[in-house]
């Protein structure tokens, strides 16, 4: 259609939004919203914005949005929707029904049950006076105000409902349809409600029988789960229902306790529901959907989690925490593996990284504020590259199967190879947080320990909160001592001794720690937590007993990702340093400004001088051997051209952290007029790199910051230098100092190049700025924001042949200081 009828055809648009529904059906939100939206455009230019084929677009997409839980932007596009319906054809037509059913449905998911079934009532009125009561419409009325009673509490009217909606939907759908599975499965589920488990195991089998194909009995075997997980399920919808299904199987077991194997069943149906939920994951393309997938993964963890505490079973508890962590990361670190042990051609290589750059680079620039012509231009250009990746993917499956196989093969968790994998001054801890409690694992070679505490996500989070602004507001550090010291040391303490103290009081000889956080924990460096209990009154912070005194510390987004970095050989690279300081000084030219976007300038405009960053690399520059970018040359440009062949990447920046867009945060580098490069190196752009570095060192702020994505970690730009290929990273969880990053920097590049890890390095630069800092200085605010994620080798680091003496230097012009705090607080924090 689009070579016979151009692609600004109504026609054009109808096939667009067609192939946007079958995305949808098998999982593809992300690529369905750009078809639907294209689909919307070319509708609104050509056929005006009060034709009902543009209504039909609004409420497309304000299906997907709802799916997506975007309910606020779900409800504007079905009440513009409603409005242009209701004055084309008026309330008697299916679609305005439609549009009120869904528009309830969005109440619903929002828990204004009051609100949506006042719009269901008039769905069901309309629905019923077009169709009757024999069409599937009605029954798909019926269904979702059934839902609406049954979460108001009214079970039997939703019973009674949904039972009608059930028997309608056997009789015109037939006996394979996910709709009826999704009936009797509510069915089951009230019946378990009020009681009546015998009723609520009958529709539960009747429901799975739908959905999968097979007719299984209550005798919940091993053979039993291999069936469903063998079975060929008809779409993914199918698939999904029988995911639910299991979750009802799994609450009749748990409120049948007395009956022989009851635990060991749950655990068979919380294991059939993860590794489901591992083949529907891989049957979607887009990291967007994946994550979704991983939340409804972690909410089976959790059931797992509950099932195993206590059953003497913590290698397979540790197994499962594991296997829901970084898995997108870990499947891209795999992605490299799978290119040079899969015998993938370097053509379709080159292909398949161009294209994964080429959607990146678009979906980024969709996010921006742009022109509605240019929207459109790259949306159809989205859609356009979209569609090459499925070829080039179904070209790849069917002719290169041991690629695919390496790359989407879930990865297996042993605990003896990373016991092994461990020295004998080295511990791994890894965290899980439940609604109520926090799972810490604890291993060492000859150890694995399960620990639980009792404490409610929200008042974790509460915690957390307390003590990141505690270590992160300078401001209160120097205008309120007291109140500042009283809330850190009361946090810091607490979190010794409900993250730590459990596992490792009483152990001896170790020197590491290997952190694998969970949740917002990932916010948090647990060398600040306080061992003692600190006074209550004021008291030098060079004499509190910090973690951070008795381990070199490094952190991981999953064991299964340290397991992987620790096997994986070193990067080929020259063994030398890239330095970068920007200059914010420098201006755009008059010519460039229909180039860059308005939202570019105006942050360029907001990027204030960073003097301690320039001396920071010109530091680096008279010591160690590399290329060095000052001024013109800090530019996006040069770092893509240079950046890929170095030891230790050094980015002494502005950081701008996006929270809402994380793919969007961006290091600010040097303004160089480059009409092709924007000079904000954002995370979709450096995740789409192929860098060769042994470690990646952010000196800027908020770079290992960011928003917690359930079984992928934080989304930082630490995160995605580790996509890139970096397996080491230093990065910083708050706005940091300049002057005492300068500091930092100098001393932990020196014991680098002494030959020490990188977790030691770091470790040693802190207790030297921490005992050479005077007053306010020695405050955690200033040493603590720097953490480690990654590989801990030591690095090969040039120098230039420099004297002892040149070492003093710093150290003396650091003395001099001495207390004046009024010089460091004058000082520029890196931020944007």
């Amino acid at each position: 259609r689009e070579k016979t009828l151009g692609d600004m055809h109504p026609d054009f648009a109808s096939v667009s939004e067609t192939l946007a529904d079958l995305y949808t059906l098998v999982g593809n939100n992300d690529k369905a919203i750009s078809l639907y939206l294209q689909a919307k455009s070319i509708r609104e230019e050509v056929l005006g914005d009060q034709h009902l084929h543009f209504a039909y677009s609004l409420n497309s997409l304000a299906s997907l949005y709802r799916n997506m839980g975007d309910y606020d932007k779900a409800l504007v596009f079905y009440k513009k929707a409603n409005d242009i319906i209701e004055k084309v054809v008026g309330r008697l037509h299916p679609t305005f029904g439609f549009s009120l059913d869904e528009m309830a449905a969005t109440y619903s998911d929002m828990g204004k049950n009051e609100e949506a079934l006042q719009f269901y009532l008039q769905a069901k009125e309309i629905t019923e006076k077009i169709f009757s009561d024999t069409h599937p419409n009605f029954a798909a009325t019926l269904g979702n105000l059934a839902a609406t009673y049954q979460r108001m509490g009214k079970d039997q009217k939703a019973l009674s409902l949904f039972l009608q909606a059930k028997d309608l939907q056997e009789a015109v759908l037939g006996d394979r349809h996910p709709n009826l599975a999704h009936s009797l499965n509510q069915v089951a589920h009230l019946h378990q409600n009020m009681g009546a488990h015998q009723k609520a195991w009958r529709y539960a089998l009747q429901a799975l029988a739908v959905s999968s194909g097979h007719r299984l009995g209550t005798n919940i075997t091993p053979a039993w789960a291999d069936t469903l997980l063998r079975a060929s399920f008809a779409s993914n919808l199918h698939l999904e229902q029988t995911i639910y299904i299991l979750g009802t199987i799994h609450t009749l077991l748990q409120q049948a306790p007395s009956l022989p194997n009851t635990a060991h069943q749950q655990l068979l149906v919380s294991d059939l529901a993860t590794a489901l939920l591992t083949q529907f994951r891989n049957n979607v393309s887009n990291d967007k959907d994946k994550l979704r997938l991983l939340t409804q993964s972690n909410k089976w963890l959790q059931r797992s989690l509950v099932d195993l505490y206590g059953a003497q079973q913590d290698q397979k508890a540790f197994t499962l925490v594991d296997q829901n962590k970084s898995v997108l990361l870990l499947q891209a670190t795999k992605s490299e593996k799978a290119y040079r042990l899969g015998n993938l051609p370097d053509s379709l290589v080159w292909q398949d990284r161009k294209l994964g750059q080429q959607q990146s680079q678009l979906e980024a620039q969709l996010l921006e504020q742009r022109p509605k012509a240019e929207q459109d231009r790259l949306r159809n250009a989205l859609n356009e590259v979209n569609q090459a990746i499925d070829k080039l993917e179904k070209q790849i499956k069917n002719n290169h199967p041991k690629y695919h196989q390496l790359k989407y093969q879930q990865p297996t968790i042993e605990v003896a190879a990373i016991q092994a994998l461990l020295d004998n001054q080295t511990a791994l801890l890894e965290y899980v947080i439940s609604d109520s409690a926090v799972h810490i694992f604890y291993m060492d070679q000859q150890n694995l320990v399960w620990k639980k505490q009792s404490v409610t996500k929200r008042a974790l989070r509460k915690r957390i909160r307390k003590l990141h602004q505690a270590l992160s507001n300078h401001w209160q550090v120097e205008n309120n001592p007291q109140k500042s010291y009283q809330i850190f040391v009361d946090q810091a303490h607490w979190f010794y001794q409900q993250l730590l103290a459990p596992v490792l009081e009483g152990r001896s000889g170790l020197n590491n720690l290997v952190i694998v956080t969970d949740g917002e924990l990932g916010h948090l460096p647990f060398e600040t937590f306080l061992v003692e209990p600190a006074p209550q009154v004021v008291t030098s912070y060079h004499k509190l007993h910090y973690l951070v005194v008795d381990y070199n510390i490094s952190y991981n987004y999953s064991a299964a990702l340290w397991q992987e970095n620790k096997l994986a050989p070193a990067p080929t690279n020259n063994g030398q340093l890239f330095g970068l300081a920007a200059n914010y000084d420098l201006q755009l030219d008059s010519a460039m400004l229909g180039v860059r976007l308005p939202t570019d300038q105006w942050l360029r405009e907001t990027l204030t001088p960073l003097p301690g960053a320039r001396q920071e690399v010109e530091v680096l520059q008279e010591r160690y051997r590399g290329f060095f970018a000052f001024d013109h040359l800090a530019s996006e440009k040069t770092v893509k051209d240079k950046a890929g062949d170095f030891a230790i990447l050094h980015f002494a920046t502005h950081g701008l952290l996006h929270a809402q867009r994380p793919m969007l945060s961006s290091l600010a580098l040097s303004e160089d007029n480059d009409s092709l490069e924007s000079n904000f190196w954002q995370a979709h752009e450096i995740s789409k790199m192929t860098l060769h570095a042994n470690l990646v060192v952010l000196s800027a702020c908020a770079t290992g910051y960011g928003k917690f994505e359930q079984g992928n970690g934080i989304a930082s730009l630490a995160r995605a230098f580790m996509y890139a290929g970096a397996p080491s990273t230093v990065v910083s969880l708050w706005q940091v100092n300049d002057y005492a990053t300068a500091h930092i920097m100098e001393y932990f590049y020196a014991q680098l190049a002494d030959g020490l890890p990188i977790d030691q390095a770091l470790r040693q630069a802190k207790l030297k700025y921490l005992n050479l800092a005077k007053d306010h200085m020695a405050h955690p605010a200033f040493w603590s924001p720097f953490v480690h994620l990654g590989k801990t080798d030591p690095v090969v680091l040039q120098t230039k042949g420099l004297g002892l003496w040149s070492w003093s230097l710093g150290v003396v012009g650091f003395l001099l200081l001495g207390g004046g705090w009024w010089t460091l607080r004058r000082r520029q924090a890196r931020v944007g």
